[in-house]
């Protein structure tokens, strides 16, 4: 609006000052919502683009009991401790009655149910690892707007990594969350939170590592919630989601920081990822602290799950 027509509708110089310097406010706050839109659309996930698809379909196991579940493991010579590669197998309940087994048969059973659900979601961690590491090589991320760049758009998402790819620290976050956890530490901590699958929430949930939420929908209500809280146990459709969600909690919950940075440390030296040593980043998964740490690496030691080669899952399923 110039001077003039500013007179025309009655506006003195000090209003058409006023006018002009709103009207700049208006362009520029436009010019900025539309350059911000179009940074965060170089990594906006595309629906025509899955980064998640990962193809290493799993066997279904199911036995109406404890025993059962042994026979099925036994039929398919899978030993434990393992020897070679392990079984493409999903038990997706404990049975009820998992305490009627000895104490021997028990831990057998629950570690060769579990173990293979663990590999199966690191083989996919490795594969979007090494994924994003051959995109990131050089330095600097894909070019916006294509699909390479959108993939890594949906792996900063999911594993809740925000700035720019172009930066250093925001490529080494990504890296240092898309990472497995050693099967000895999930054992372990399953082992330890589940009672050995027989817990009310493991039966009843498929909760093996004590996740909450505070969603009543979607959770069991607590025997001996204390006073004034809210939370709700965590149900999961099946063990294979109990363990997908507590990998995910592992790699993107703001108490597990320590752990990450411990990992990437091995990861640097040339170092195997060992459960005994990451335990320590465990401090604030429980409220008894060290406590729980010094229980989880004792439960890895006393079942020699340290001692576990290097493990795979099988090239086909049973």
């Amino acid at each position: 609006m110039s001077e003039t027509q500013a007179t025309e509708y009655g506006l003195g110089p000090t209003d058409h000052r006023v006018v002009l310097a709103v009207a700049a406010v208006i362009a520029v706050t436009a010019a900025l919502a539309v350059g911000w839109q179009q940074v965060r659309d170089l990594d906006t996930p595309s629906r025509g683009i899955d980064a998640f698809s990962f193809d290493l379909p799993m066997d279904t196991v199911e036995a109406d009991s404890a025993a059962g579940l042994a026979d099925e493991l036994d039929a398919m010579e899978f030993p434990w401790p393992p020897e070679s590669s392990v079984p493409r197998i999903q038990v997706e309940h404990f049975p009820g009655d998992m305490a009627d087994l000895d104490a021997d048969a028990r831990k057998a059973v629950f570690f060769r149910a579990l173990l293979p659900l663990v590999l199966h979601e690191n083989a996919m961690l490795r594969h979007h690892r090494d994924n994003a590491r051959a995109l990131l090589q050089g330095g600097a991320p894909p070019e916006p707007g294509t699909d390479e760049r959108v993939y890594l758009g949906q792996l900063k998402e999911r594993y809740r990594v925000e700035g720019d790819l172009n930066d250093a620290a925001v490529r080494q976050q990504l890296l240092r969350r898309i990472d497995a956890v050693p099967a000895s530490l999930a054992l372990a901590q399953a082992a330890n939170e589940s009672g050995w699958g027989t817990s009310r929430f493991t039966r009843e949930a498929n909760n093996l590592f004590g996740e909450w939420t505070w969603n009543e929908d979607q959770g069991l209500l607590p025997q001996q919630r204390a006073e004034g809280a809210t939370h709700f146990v965590r149900i999961f459709p099946d063990l294979h989601a109990s363990v997908r969600s507590y990998i995910r909690n592992i790699n993107v919950g703001h108490a597990y920081g320590e752990l990450r940075q411990q990992r990437a440390n091995l990861r640097e030296q040339g170092e195997p990822l060992d459960g005994i040593t990451l335990a320590s980043g465990l401090i604030r998964y429980s409220e008894r602290g060290q406590d729980y740490v010094d229980e989880v690496r004792a439960m890895i030691r006393q079942n020699e799950l340290h001692h576990m080669p290097d493990l795979e899952l099988a090239n086909r399923t049973p």
